[in-house]
């Protein structure tokens, strides 16, 4: 059973003049605080998760928008590279070159000569010379166009 709390009345009701005891009655218990104390704590800790939440969102928001443009300035590259490499192939064109030298004042040989060189002139060149890579020893090799191409390609693979 809940105590119930005293209440002098006479304070209010009665003047203190009268020489009467002071009348009492009885009233009901005060209602326990814990619920109003756990009910605040609780709408305390709703309040942070949700001020969390929104943060949490904000950071991820603009974290997003970082990636996007890095995703657009990826993508923009990605045009100017290939802009670039069109440029690259336009200027190395033979059809550009020739016209470029017919600009120049050359002209196109008549024929072609190969001249043949002594194996051992050769070797006492490269014996003067030094060795400068691996390489040296192949001079001429005779090979039809596509394995040519193929040897281009793969000293080339690799690079725009």
């Amino acid at each position: 059973m809940a105590l119930a709390a005293v209440r002098r009345t006479d304070e209010i009701d009665t003047p203190k003049a009268s020489g009467q005891a002071p009348a009492l009655s009885v009233v009901a218990a005060g209602r326990p605080r814990w619920p109003a104390i756990i009910g605040g704590v609780g709408l305390c800790v709703v309040l942070v998760v949700m001020l969390g939440a929104a943060v949490f969102h904000t950071q991820l928001a603009q974290r997003q928008l970082k990636v996007d443009q890095l995703d657009q300035q990826v993508s923009d590259e990605r045009v100017r590279f290939d802009e670039l490499r069109r440029d690259r192939a336009v200027l190395r064109s033979p059809q550009r070159i020739a016209d470029e030298a017919t600009a120049l004042g050359m002209v196109p040989a008549d024929g072609v000569r190969f001249v043949d060189v002594d194996p051992m002139v050769l070797a006492r060149q490269l014996a003067a010379a030094g060795v400068t890579d691996d390489d040296a020893v192949r001079v001429i090799v005779e090979t039809g166009p596509l394995d040519q191409f193929r040897d281009v390609k793969a000293v080339s693979e690799g690079q725009p």
